[in-house]
């Protein structure tokens, strides 16, 4: 059973901005670090009781941060989750799914300044995978398999978005960014992400494949979605995130997004943990 997507505004907001990504890698530039220049993992603090917190991945700068991810997730970011073409993460089980780590990695990287954020998280890539491997002694091998998925296309009459210019470039911290956004902005949703309420997900400015992760949780999904959609600018659309006890969440949400989730059987790329070992203190 995938993860339900029940989260609050900043881990929304998180998931979507990571998300941003291309097919196009820049990891490949000549020069490129291969591996940061220092790390800290630690494992994740009980955040239960706090607010205003935020659990996810997130790059600024020459930092790759990661607050509240297992290991399968973080194999996911560094292997699965690049561009629309979806791909799968198996194996593990027992800690690696169930235990969570907060990372900070820096690296000193001067290509890093010029670059967008999705450029930046392309580039991190590679050396999370090596942190990965060096830290955890992460073991993994790729196999195709065919899966069943959802592929989400246009319903009759046409999708419920409207498509709007693309977001302005986030500059500098991610909080700070959100935060001046908010002062400036009261009560506006954020440019590039997606934010959930009680009520329901509000998109601005959002990729449609982007936006999987969270439509995915909200409809109750228990396959991966696939984006099949033809929709390739930026959109605003909403649509609701029901209860955990709602038995037509898929419905709901297809019903907001004028789109349909059909049922069909791919083959995917999927990367299978062989084994890992727990990181040692620092």
């Amino acid at each position: 059973m995938l993860p339900k997507y029940r989260t609050p505004f900043f881990v929304a907001v998180l998931t979507i901005l990571v998300a941003q990504v291309s097919a196009q890698s820049t990891s490949s530039a000549v020069g490129a670090p291969s591996k940061f220049d220092v790390a800290s993992i630690r494992p994740s603090a009980d955040r239960s009781n706090q607010s205003g917190v935020w659990m996810g991945i997130r790059t600024s700068g020459g930092t790759f941060e990661a607050r509240g991810m297992s290991l399968k997730s973080l194999v996911g970011f560094a292997y699965a989750d690049q561009g629309s073409l979806r791909q799968m993460v198996s194996g593990g089980g027992g800690w690696i799914d169930s235990r969570d780590w907060d990372i900070v990695a820096k690296v000193d990287d001067p290509w890093l300044a010029g670059l967008s954020d999705t450029e930046r998280t392309n580039r991190m890539r590679p050396l999370v995978k090596t942190l990965l491997d060096e830290r955890f002694l992460l073991r993994l091998r790729t196999e195709t398999r065919p899966t069943p998925v959802y592929v989400l296309v246009q319903a009759k009459g046409g999708a419920k978005v409207k498509e709007v210019s693309a977001p302005p470039p986030l500059e500098g911290d991610w909080n700070e960014a959100l935060n001046r956004f908010r002062a400036e902005h009261p009560g506006k949703p954020f440019p590039g992400a997606i934010s959930c309420a009680s009520d329901g997900c509000t998109a601005k400015a959002v990729i449609m494949s982007n936006a999987l992760p969270q439509i995915q949780g909200s409809a109750h999904a228990d396959r991966i979605v696939i984006d099949e959609t033809g929709l390739k600018g930026y959109y605003d659309f909403f649509f609701r995130n029901p209860t955990e006890d709602d038995h037509d969440a898929m419905g709901e949400v297809e019903e907001d997004l004028g789109m349909k989730f059909e049922a069909r059987k791919v083959d995917l790329t999927t990367y299978v943990i062989d084994s890992a070992q727990l990181p040692t203190p620092n």
